[in-house]
């Protein structure tokens, strides 16, 4: 079932919104002319993404300051191998909104 979660009209770089799907936190955003979804919380210690700051693909958790990638959702810096990646739903486009399939 498609859930549409914006319009197309609506994005811009620095977009962000938060959506509740199937009962977990999810932050829509755009970042160089790319969409993303991903679970709105750091994979360190839970700290919600949703004001972190932005920067060049990445997105960096205000809580301790981990940046992660956006397109691998893989955390950089000294603690990069121990963390889990950003949990991301894939987009589907459907005319002039974009959402994702639950």
């Amino acid at each position: 079932m498609f859930v549409p979660l914006a319009k197309l009209i609506d994005l811009h770089d620095g977009f962000r919104q938060v959506h509740n799907l199937a009962g977990k936190s999810y932050l829509l955003l755009q970042d160089a002319g790319q969409v993303f979804l991903v679970e709105n919380r750091c994979p360190h210690m839970d700290a919600p993404l949703a004001n972190g700051d932005l920067e060049r693909g990445t997105i960096r958790c205000k809580a301790h300051g981990i940046a992660f990638d956006l397109v691998s959702g893989k955390a950089l810096g000294p603690l990069a191998d121990s963390l889990d990646c950003l949990y991301r739903l894939e987009l589907i486009y459907d005319g002039d909104r974009i959402g994702v399939d639950l």
